[in-house]
């Protein structure tokens, strides 16, 4: 798991939540987490300065990297830990080259069919070529009473 440290570069305090606690962030302070919540802390902190710089239209982008106003605010309060992620990068690459390559003869079961009930067997058996065809027309007015007289 990667670590990061959350940075609030502003000269007010930030209010940052996470399961609806509260954790105050001094001006200027900073704190050492894990990366997901100092990128969530982050986050906040930018859509907050970016509000406040009436830039609302930059803030929480679907493509972070795209929005040059979102990533220069956001660079200044997450900084990642690159030593941890390396080392965490290099362990997985390790892992992957040491494990030997996975079997494709899969033995794929199929599934056992559900029973839809007597309607479904009617219908079934109605639409079967050996069957009698099904028939459906418009009632003739003459059939039914409308109630004039």
């Amino acid at each position: 798991m990667s670590n990061a440290t959350f940075h609030n570069f502003t000269d007010r305090d930030f209010v940052g939540y996470w399961n609806g606690k509260p954790k105050t962030v001094k001006a200027g302070e900073t704190f050492h987490t894990q990366a997901w919540l100092a990128e969530h802390f982050a986050k906040h902190l930018t859509n907050r300065e970016l509000i406040l710089a009436g830039k609302e239209t930059a803030t929480s982008p679907k493509f972070p990297a795209q929005v040059p106003e979102f990533m220069d605010v956001f660079k200044k309060c997450y900084i990642p830990d690159a030593a941890s992620g390396d080392a965490e990068a290099n362990a997985f690459d390790a892992t992957i080259a040491k494990t030997a390559e996975p079997s494709m003869d899969i033995a794929v079961k199929k599934p056992e069919p559900i029973d839809q009930g007597p309607a479904a067997a009617m219908a079934a058996q109605d639409s079967a070529p050996d069957g009698p065809p099904l028939i459906i027309k418009a009632p003739d007015d003459d059939e039914f009473d409308h109630g004039a007289k």
